[in-house]
């Protein structure tokens, strides 16, 4: 028999499984922001960013939007949704990005990828919650792909 406490202690235990790795995520990509002046390595500021600053920094907020969502009181719907934005936002940096940053990106996006498949399979909190743990380690490793595209951007943007 389930009781009332045992059920709130599973909610609680699958609502720190999903948040802690989505604060470490929003920790990660605090820095990937790009700047407006580019210093190019002479000490001279010009206010000419390389290629994919600005489709970097709509994935930022994308990204930010998405680790923001709580799939148990936003919704599954919710999740979905703001995962299909960074899907967005991720394609269209992978296509503006310099070669410089080409790399970098294109980690985020295998590990982008691994989370969408993941997420592909989740049809009702009941999934949602068996795939709690699976979900937390993806996010991980793409808050550990954007601290090295952030690494990236710092210098280039």
């Amino acid at each position: 028999m389930t009781t009332p406490s045992s059920a709130a202690g599973r909610h609680a235990r699958r609502n720190l499984a999903l948040s802690t790795p989505l604060i470490l995520v929003v920790l990660l990509i605090g820095a990937v922001g790009c700047s407006s002046s580019y210093d190019g390595g002479d000490g001279s500021s010009t206010s000419a960013a390389p290629t994919g600053c600005s489709e970097a920094a709509s994935l930022k907020e994308s990204v930010t939007t998405l680790t923001g969502v709580n799939p148990v009181d936003d919704g599954l719907d919710a999740l979905k949704g703001a995962a299909a934005d960074v899907k967005t936002d991720l394609d269209a940096t992978v296509s503006a990005v310099s070669s410089e940053l080409q790399p970098s990106v294109d980690e985020v996006k295998s590990a982008f990828d691994d989370l969408e498949s993941t997420l592909g399979g989740i049809t009702d909190a009941a999934s949602l919650g068996a795939a709690a743990t699976e979900v937390g380690t993806e996010l991980t490793q793409l808050g550990t792909a954007l601290t090295g595209l952030s690494s990236t951007i710092d210098q280039d943007c």
